[in-house]
């Protein structure tokens, strides 16, 4: 059994964003086979009291996860790990050496839920960019150092894997994808469904392409939808939807905002959608849609390291007229809808249920000894202790007075 610490910005919102759901579901698995802990970072005053959020922290212990906060460095100090796994490389790149120099024989593992200078590239192809060249090129350059200096990285795709060590070989990469609970739910079914009915449930909070894809979706396809099916109705379900969105509410198309269930959304809708542009990682929309057994049509950005069987278990457009036609198929065609509802729930099963998914965890957790750790020379271990001390003692002795 190996002592594991996930270090985290927040509590993961397993309710309002689908990259949350796979860590809470990895902390969930590993919890059942290890001793498990995760460390928030979060700092902002109120955060670890807010009511809402402490429904995150009890869950977590519910689930056999201890949860820990305040000084990472004093903590790292009081508790031995096996391993640390620090979600996203921007949270990594300050901390790898200070674990390094508390914890030498830890594994420092940054587990990113897609590769950002990946989705800065499929954008600019799409869309274009909002930064330069040379702005895309550093973050490239610091994103791509973070994964080298740590002992390994999990990506959520074969595919993310992949592009990571077309650019950088020495990086040790494992594939952890998204992690889907079946739910019983009425797959293969189209009664309670309401008719002609569209879906798209997303994360807005930071993430433009989910915005992106609902401007394009509602301005080039929605039309050409209500041109086949003039009943044809759109809910938009997410957290945090930005005024453009918030724009698109009209007859034809409503806008929730965050909800504190998905379920009632999926098992109402005849066809989710989506239609990405750009992006990188594994799209949990589509893997919560099939589960309830939701056909899906995505563009093939959507599909990004999924491989599902196009037309048994999607249908996958990249053009507007292409698209509304797969829509209007579903919408008349019951057997096309049946085959994609089963299909669809079957293929998440086979490859992102938790059976499927524990099996790769694992293969990584389960002898770390596969895994060598790169240590720091013994002058700069040393240094960065005493660096690491100083900075927590003027954080127990001076700064808390200005923060209290």
């Amino acid at each position: 059994m190996a002592r594991i610490l996930f270090v985290h910005i927040r509590y993961p919102e397993f309710d309002r964003c689908s990259g949350d759901v796979r860590v809470t579901n990895m902390l969930r698995i590993l919890a059942q086979r290890h001793e498990v802990a995760l460390h928030v970072l979060h700092q902002q005053p109120g955060y670890l009291e807010d009511p809402a959020n402490r429904l995150y922290a009890d869950g977590l212990r519910e689930i056999g996860v201890a949860v820990r906060s305040g000084s990472l460095a004093r903590h790292l100090r009081e508790q031995r790990y096996d391993a640390v796994v620090i979600e996203f490389w921007y949270v990594a790149r300050p901390l790898i050496e200070q674990i390094r120099a508390l914890q030498p024989q830890a594994r420092v593992i940054v587990d990113t839920e897609h590769i950002y200078f990946y989705s800065d590239q499929v954008r600019e192809a799409a869309i274009g960019s909002d930064t330069s060249a040379a702005e895309r090129a550093e973050r490239k350059r610091a994103e791509l150092d973070v994964y080298r200096r740590a002992d390994a990285i999990l990506t959520t795709t074969d595919e993310d894997r992949d592009v990571v060590l077309a650019e950088a070989s020495e990086v040790v990469c494992r594939t952890v994808p998204n992690i889907h609970a079946l739910p019983d739910a009425p797959v293969g079914r189209r009664e309670g469904r309401l008719d002609a009915s569209l879906l798209f449930i997303g994360n807005f909070r930071h993430n433009p392409s989910n915005a992106d894809a609902m401007t394009w979706f509602c301005r080039e396809v929605m039309p050409q939808v209500l041109a086949r099916c003039p009943q044809a109705r759109l809910r938009i379900v997410g957290n945090m939807p930005p005024p453009e969105v918030q724009a698109l509410a009209g007859e034809h198309v409503e806008v929730t905002g965050y909800v504190p269930e998905t379920a009632p959304y999926l098992d109402t809708s005849l066809v989710s959608v989506c239609p990405l542009r750009f992006g990188a990682g594994l799209k949990g929309k589509i893997g919560e849609a099939m589960v309830h057994g939701v056909p899906v049509v995505s563009t093939s950005v959507g599909t990004q390291g999924m491989q599902p069987v196009v037309g048994d278990e999607i249908f996958v457009a990249d053009e507007p007229q292409a698209f509304a036609a797969a829509v209007a198929e579903l919408f008349a065609d019951e057997a096309a809808w049946r085959r994609l509802s089963v299909g669809g729930r079957e293929f998440i099963e086979r490859h992102f249920g938790f059976d499927a998914v524990s099996r790769r965890l694992d293969e990584i957790f389960g002898d770390l000894q596969w895994l060598p750790v790169r240590r720091l020379a013994p002058t700069a271990a040393a240094t960065l202790g005493l660096r690491v001390r100083a900075s927590d003692w003027l954080e127990q002795h001076v700064l808390w007075r200005w923060r209290a």
